[in-house]
């Protein structure tokens, strides 16, 4: 099976969004969320539409969060949600995958994507360097028991904020995009949990570096592989 590879994050410059980033709405069609969503998409899409149309492959998107300074940043605003459904519309709307996919976040007064060609790094390690594999249906408890178990002797990182990194090698038929969640989801061995929190309630609002990588692999079939690389960085609770 082939191995996980890692992507280098755009350096460059993003456009300057004029529409606030809105987190993946589960509300009913026509509710603000959503509508605040669509609005943040198309938004994303004109910004990078020109240089998607010309840039050679493999693509990396950068999208940077601006919060207010209210906001607490390591709490909430998780990361994932404002790339999902985004990623997928924007593949969808423009015909072009993304090989990888990153998001920050931290005070500021704009926000900012950036779409660039990519091209595959050493592996950037951390504190914590693991790999996982799993076979089961992403939408099952299955999918994040079999991560879950696999880094289950790993205590959690240091309070702090995280820069996370996952690289997943997935068969021709995975939607990549289906795992990003439930896979972070999983990470409670890593991200910790607060007290009383259910069981797939994860601190995953430390996360204010994210980087998602993915290959395709056309014998994976149903298995995926995970390669998780974890650290703290110098972000400390606000506000």
């Amino acid at each position: 099976m082939a191995l996980p590879v890692f992507y280098a994050r755009p350096e460059l410059v993003g456009s300057t969004l004029n529409v606030a980033p809105a987190p993946a709405s589960w509300d009913t069609a026509g509710s603000s969320g959503q509508v605040r969503s669509a609005a943040f998409t198309a938004d994303v899409l004109a910004a990078i539409a020109p240089t998607m149309a010309v840039a050679p492959d493999p693509l990396a998107l950068r999208l940077d969060i601006g919060l207010p300074d209210t906001a607490p940043l390591l709490l909430h605003h998780d990361l994932d949600n404002y790339l999902f459904p985004l990623v997928p519309t924007l593949t969808n709307g423009t015909l072009r995958q993304f090989a990888s996919v990153w998001a920050t976040k931290q005070h500021a007064t704009t926000s900012a994507v950036a779409v660039c060609q990519t091209r595959p790094v050493p592996d950037p390690g951390g504190m914590y360097s693991l790999q996982v594999h799993t076979t089961a249906s992403a939408s099952t408890t299955a999918y994040k028991r079999q991560i879950h178990d696999q880094i289950s002797a790993a205590p959690p990182l240091p309070d702090g904020g995280i820069a996370l990194q996952l690289a997943f090698v997935v068969g021709p038929r995975r939607a990549w995009p289906n795992l990003w969640k439930a896979t972070i989801d999983s990470l409670g061995p890593i991200l910790g949990r607060d007290p009383g929190a259910r069981e797939w309630d994860t601190r995953d609002g430390r996360i204010t570096n994210l980087g998602l990588h993915c290959t395709t692999d056309p014998i994976a079939g149903n298995q995926v592989t995970i390669a998780i690389r974890a650290r703290t960085t110098d972000t400390h609770t606000s506000p």
